[in-house]
């Protein structure tokens, strides 16, 4: 199939693009500033800037298959941008895409865990209902993935970013480092998005992936990262009223004097998380199943940290 990827120099987008030219489909990878770590001869690279519906124009093609994976992911920042972004840009390519193609799948995630979303978290529900209003009035044909907490070889936030913490002693749990780590292994994720180029009768479906495993704490996490790079098990708590004092702080003086947060309000969210996700729309509908647990994958991205000498 002739396939459109956007975010391809992104963690899940290069990982998408890699494994489409593995089963063989033609890709077409759209890039905007940040260049491919590693380039794939058979790929087609394009450059595109979602926010100038003029780049594109000639983008897509008849019959494409459109995997949305490019946003502007910060839990802080200007709203205004990271909406332009995740939201505008979408309405650029929906509006490229016209009748063109046989499916749009868009990357989203579970902003369904809090009532209480943060601009991101905003702009892909924003965006959510926009897609889905599209296909109840014209049918367009949009298939929505909300993946969870993504992790394996490559990646930057829910692997460097905390293994870096843990490296300069900057971490402490939170209510004892009780919430759900809702782990989402990249392969994993990827069998769910490429069971969506040949399940039939999905279109205006929102399917919830993870590794479908709610055992494993953020306390458990962080701890087996520690382990990893050789350090003691993490010690220092904080509860959850002190981290959301905390990360307000430094939301007002990131906004002050424009220094990046430690520590956000939806951080906080995500590690003091306590609600589960069914997998089990995905399984009937997609046929889908984690293949990969939380035991192989840390093998696998302990792996990698060590290939690519973070560790």
């Amino acid at each position: 199939m002739n396939c459109l990827v956007t975010g391809a120099s992104g963690f899940i987008g290069s990982a998408l693009v890699k494994r489409l030219i593995k089963n063989g489909h033609h890709v077409r990878a759209v890039l905007h500033t940040s260049p491919p770590r590693h380039r794939i001869k058979q790929v087609d690279y394009i450059t595109a800037d979602l926010t100038d519906a003029s780049s594109l124009s000639d983008l897509v093609k008849d019959g494409d298959i459109v995997f949305h994976c490019a946003a502007l992911v910060k839990d802080f920042g200007s709203k205004k941008q990271i909406m332009n972004v995740n939201y505008k840009g979408t309405q650029h390519l929906v509006e490229a895409c016209g009748k063109k193609i046989k499916r749009f799948i868009y990357l989203s995630h579970l902003h369904t865990l809090s009532k209480k979303k943060g601009s991101y978290s905003r702009s892909k529900a924003v965006t959510e209902h926009y897609l889905l209003q599209k296909y109840q009035q014209e049918q367009f044909p949009v298939v929505i993935i909300r993946p969870g907490n993504v992790y394996g070889p490559g990646a930057t936030i829910w692997c460097l970013r905390p293994l870096e913490a843990i490296k300069q002693g900057r971490i402490a749990l939170i209510d004892q480092g009780t919430g759900i780590f809702l782990h989402t292994y990249i392969d994993n994720l990827l069998d769910a998005l490429l069971s969506t180029l040949t399940t039939q009768h999905i279109e205006g479906e929102v399917f919830e992936i993870t590794d479908g495993d709610h055992t494993i704490t953020w306390k458990t996490y962080l701890n087996d990262l520690a382990a990893i790079l050789g350090k003691p098990p993490i010690t220092r708590h904080i509860t959850r009223t002190t981290a959301s004092l905390i990360s307000w702080y430094m939301m007002m003086r990131y906004y002050l004097f424009h220094k990046d947060p430690l520590l956000t309000p939806t951080a906080v969210r995500i590690f003091t998380n306590k609600k589960s996700i069914s997998l089990e729309k995905a399984k009937k509908l997609l046929g889908y199943v984690p293949l990969i647990n939380y035991t192989e994958g840390m093998k696998h991205m302990e792996l990698w940290l060590k290939t690519e000498q973070y560790i």
